[in-house]
């Protein structure tokens, strides 16, 4: 019987050292990384059971309530409850719709708003602008370089003040409106909830969050339409989108990891350093919670100001 031939091996070239340290630190990172997913998952099957009984309770509510209680909608009487200004403020500043420069005044008016918005206007039930609150901003992403999701909440932006408006279009016969803004910068803090992958790396945690965005330029473009209310027209904003660029961010992300700081630390720098190329990626999801915040926003201040204050036929 012939004996089996033996294959010599030849023998691997030795990595470089900067290899070697390199993909010791990722497998370290990635194996840590595992123990944390399996303690999310352990996490949110917790999350899942608890959301499960609070819904169960929550329909049981409902079927026993839900026939009796009357429903809920815009009625004769809350159009009769909103106050219509009876004279333009200070702040108000009227444009003429045969203006040849109407676009200009319109800017104007929005311009000569921020100073009065920033403090707060009561009477179109404006809260004030600086710093101003929003209560929740949501990210949804899932493909792509950045998966994400989860929330931004309980945000104070600090800036909105110094905003400045760039340029204004006003369409009655189209009824189109945009408006262009310039904030030289906004300084968020907030808490924050996400998961996912930020280009190469994951992304898991909650806390607190600072956010500070330098240059940033602004384009907001809407459909509208005018409705009756109390005998007068105001604008109502039906369709919104906000499109941004920024020129400058940087990011502190809290309790990243389940308060591993070694990774939070490595997350931080990582957005940081590729903050633009991030921002770029969540362009279009970040527009869309602007666009559903900010047309709430708009619509509960112009449904307060008759456009016979503010956009005159003569």
């Amino acid at each position: 019987m012939p004996k089996p031939t033996r294959l010599a091996l030849c023998p691997l070239p030795r990595l470089p050292e900067s290899i070697i340290t390199f993909s010791s630190h990722a497998g370290a990172f990635f194996r840590n990384i595992s123990f944390l997913r399996v303690h999310q998952r352990r996490q949110d099957f917790k999350m899942a059971r608890a959301l499960t009984i609070a819904t169960a309770t929550a329909i049981q509510y409902w079927l026993l309530f839900g026939a009796v209680l009357p429903s809920v909608g815009t009625t004769n009487a809350d159009q009769r409850a909103i106050k219509l200004l009876d004279q333009a403020p200070d702040w108000l500043r009227p444009c003429r719709l045969k203006d040849p420069e109407l676009n200009s005044c319109v800017k104007d008016t929005f311009q000569n708003m921020f100073p009065a918005l920033a403090k707060g206007i009561p009477e179109i039930h404006v809260d004030r602008f600086e710093p101003l609150y929003l209560s929740r901003l949501s990210l949804s992403k899932g493909h792509g370089p950045v998966t994400i999701t989860g929330s931004f909440y309980d945000i104070l932006a600090h800036g909105p003040s110094k905003a400045k408006a760039t340029s204004a279009v006003l369409d009655m016969d189209r009824r189109v409106f945009e408006l262009g803004v310039f904030l030289p910068e906004i300084r968020i803090e907030s808490d924050y909830n996400l998961q996912g992958k930020v280009l190469i790396l994951p992304l898991i945690g909650n806390g607190p969050a600072k956010v500070n965005l330098d240059n940033v330029t602004t384009s907001v473009s809407t459909r509208f339409e005018l409705r009756r209310l109390q005998g007068r027209q105001v604008l109502h904003i039906a369709d919104m989108t906000v499109d941004f660029d920024i020129q400058g961010m940087t990011v502190n992300l809290e309790n990243l990891f389940n308060g591993n700081k070694v990774l939070g630390r490595t997350l931080n720098a990582f957005v940081n350093k590729n903050a633009l190329e991030i921002v770029k990626e969540l362009k279009d999801p970040l527009g869309e919670s602007f666009s559903v915040v900010f047309k709430d926003i708009m619509n509960n201040a112009l449904s307060h100001m008759p456009i016979d204050l503010w956009l005159l036929d003569q």
